[in-house]
């Protein structure tokens, strides 16, 4: 077999040449094409069509093969928590692609992105070439989508990545802005016994607002938006290649802030797609999506349940009587959860073309699954060297850094890594002022010299506990990703609308709620909290921050009540210094237009330590600890926290409310937790003790087992 990667050199350097082997064959080649990145032309690692397997057959069944936001995890372990995570990694997938490449040795195998970034990922930015990379060539993958997550670091990281993965680099949208040629191919076509199917990739367009702290990440590049691009890309590759397949790969969610997300694609363009793989979203689903004729989406889970396998009395027969109708999306989680599965079964007409017959669609779930010991071997040196680093004591903790010691607001303990949540998912640093976020807070004033700082709690399983050894490990867990620090001149008008605009991550308050409740769909890492010499309440029975789809603001909401800032009061013509990550500050703050480039007062990319994160860890080795008192800046609160406030009076009213609090507190009850937003579930709707309907009778409480407990809680 001719290594694909060489073969696409040999060619390139005979521009014009039309060449076959046994299992490659070079339909058409640009001279726009490079091996490596170069301005102006688009990297190209495979030839133009890809030949799987060449028998002479009458019917087929294409299989396709994916994973999506793995974010470093080779092996089923999360080095932020130091602890095995038995349904994640590269070691569980291999297990299962042992079983499907026996029974379909042709299986195309897809990573949709944000790959090389998270989970101690980092440690190997250096390598020639990044470990989870030459992990995904072990297993021969034979196309890989870039997701935001890879422009995370410096340009250079990205090309080299790129350039040294074995199979095709593809993605529709990311253009050089120099000639506004491709970055990398916008589609692959590959070929099973004769049929043609083609993979289009697209990357978020919002790119550049994620990453507009750090210019250098995406040097030179522009990502166009993701609808009219891949309308574009599919019109050349049908023309081109007349394939007899469609599939997309989208490193995009179903919906997006800026551009089009998958749902509103896969509606305009349904007739011409056949199968859809999502990332980006971390959600484990699958969807049909109706033909549009009216711009609205309309959109079926087809699956039997929490997205793991295809009902096929929901779907139907996907044919070529109704392929043009509906297009099938799957999307198979985080971390390497599950292999999402596409067979698309074409026959032979009697013209003896290709026809589809149907496709179904599953994501096989690692739960349990044991590692491939063969590639757990060969990377075994990644997997000690990231627990190593992970365990390096830097100092001790010296007092509570959350109230009550345990995490969760009710129960106070910390969550549990087998249930995989808190019990309420309600985390005591979400509704009031705690050292845990003060920390954060107040390192990030320190190094701006900012008079106000917002920072967002990043996981549940945050925690500094009294006595405990803090190693890297809870730097991690604490500020798990990549984020720079900015610095921005920001006027007192725009510092309030931001405020107003992070708190409408909260519903609003209702006479009876005994606790608080989020937004359906709305990330918690959308919820920045904020410290610094500032005072404020928040009133969660005021009006919530709006805008429309263009920024618009509709409503300026009536939550926030700043009292002083500096010493002063609050005066909205002011000019106040504001500390924010990078993601923040270019996906939402100079995208609404809040504060502009020429704003910004300082930058830590053009700092010895740059990451939020390793400001945390320089910290504490400096210090050899961190402690509590020193961070401990009670600056605001709940109106309905407060000691007359409306929560706190009703958890203890000697009567219903405090009896129904009570239960909660000793886990009789379990409140109703929103699983649609698979990265961060949580209580949508507030525990009510007029409402019986948002919560239910625990089925396992009293049980010896934590889990167990936790378990009761699974969404009915």
């Amino acid at each position: 077999m001719l290594n694909k990667k060489l073969l696409a050199v040999v060619i390139a350097s005979t521009l014009g040449l039309t060449a076959c082997g046994s299992d490659d064959t070079i339909v058409y080649v640009d001279s726009g094409y490079a091996t490596v990145a170069t301005e102006g032309k688009t990297l190209t690692n495979t030839p133009d069509v890809i030949v799987k397997s060449e028998n002479d057959v009458d019917e087929v069944t294409i299989s396709i093969g994916a994973t999506s936001d793995l974010h470093g995890r080779i092996f089923g372990y999360d080095y932020a928590l130091d602890t095995i995570d038995d349904d994640a990694g590269l070691t569980r997938i291999a297990t299962l692609l042992n079983t499907e490449k026996a029974a379909n040795p042709n299986m195309i195998l897809v990573d949709i992105g944000d790959t090389v970034q998270g989970n101690s990922a980092q440690l190997f930015n250096d390598d020639p070439t990044h470990p989870v990379v030459s992990t995904l060539n072990a297993l021969d993958f034979d196309l890989w989508v870039p997701g935001n997550h890879e422009f995370n670091f410096e340009r250079a990281f990205v090309d080299r990545n790129l350039n040294h993965f074995n199979g095709a680099v593809v993605s529709n949208n990311i253009k050089w802005e120099s000639n506004d040629a491709n970055y990398i191919r916008a589609f692959q076509i590959f070929e099973v016994d004769g049929a043609k199917v083609a993979i289009v990739g697209v990357t978020p367009s919002n790119v550049p607002n994620w990453e507009a702290s750090a210019p250098s990440h995406f040097a030179g590049l522009k990502f166009d938006e993701e609808l009219a691009s891949t309308r574009a890309a599919v019109d050349e590759l049908i023309e081109k290649y007349s394939p007899d397949v469609i599939v997309g790969a989208f490193h995009i969610g179903r919906s997006s802030d800026a551009g089009a997300g998958v749902h509103k694609i896969a509606a305009e363009l349904a007739d011409k797609f056949d199968v859809i793989l999502a990332g980006h979203e971390h959600a484990t689903y699958i969807e049909s999506i109706q033909k549009s004729t009216d711009g609205k989406v309309v959109d079926t889970d087809i699956s039997f349940g929490k997205g793991t396998e295809e009902d096929k009395t929901l779907s139907g027969t996907y044919n070529e009587s109704n392929r043009a109708e509906s297009v099938k999306i799957i999307e198979p989680g985080k971390w390497g959860s599950a292999l999402a599965k596409a067979e698309i079964k074409l026959k032979k007409n009697t013209d003896g073309k290709w026809e589809m017959v149907d496709t179904t669609l599953s994501n096989l779930s690692t739960k349990g699954v044991e590692e491939d010991q063969s590639l757990s071997s060969q990377f075994q040196y990644i997997h000690d060297i990231s627990k190593n680093d992970a365990q390096i004591v830097l100092g001790k903790v010296v007092g509570d850094f959350t109230p009550g010691t345990g995490a969760d607001e009710a129960i106070h303990k910390d969550y549990d890594n087998d249930a995989g949540r808190l019990y309420t998912t309600i985390h005591t640093a979400k509704v009031i002022d705690t050292p845990l976020m003060d920390f954060i807070n107040q390192i990030q004033i320190s190094k701006t010299g900012a008079v106000v700082s917002a920072a967002s709690l990043f996981s549940d399983s945050s925690n500094l506990v009294d006595g405990q050894d803090y190693a890297k490990k809870d730097s991690t867990n604490l500020y798990k990703y990549d984020n720079t620090l900015v610095g921005v001149n920001m006027t007192g008008a725009n510092l309030k609308r931001y405020m107003e605009w992070s708190y409408s991550y909260f519903n609003a308050y209702k006479e009876g709620d005994l606790t608080v409740s989020f937004s359906k769909g709305i990330a918690a890492y959308m919820y920045d909290q904020f410290d610094g010499d500032i005072t404020f309440v928040v009133d969660l029975a005021g009006e919530v921050f709006e805008m429309d789809g263009d920024h618009n603001i509709l409503n300026e909401g009536s939550r926030i009540e700043i009292t002083e800032i500096g010493g002063e009061p609050f005066d909205e013509n002011a000019t106040y210094k504001v500390a924010l990550n990078s993601y923040r500050w270019g996906s939402d703050i100079l995208a609404y237009g809040w504060a502009t480039t020429a704003d910004i007062y300082y930058d830590s990319v053009n700092e010895p330590i740059y990451a939020i994160r390793d400001m945390l860890t320089d910290y504490v080795a400096t210090n050899q600890g961190v402690n509590a008192a020193d961070f401990t800046n009670q600056n605001w609160e709940f109106k309905q926290y407060q000691a007359n406030g409306a929560i706190t009076q009703l958890r203890n009213d000697g009567a219903e409310g405090e009896a129904l609090w009570n239960r909660l507190v000793n886990q009789e009850i379990c409140v109703q937790i929103d699983l649609d937003n698979a990265k961060y579930p949580a209580i949508a709707t507030s525990l009510n003790v007029n409402d019986n309907s948002t919560y239910f009778v625990n089925p396992n409480a009293g049980d010896a087992d934590q889990t167990v407990v936790y378990q009761g809680c699974n969404p009915q």
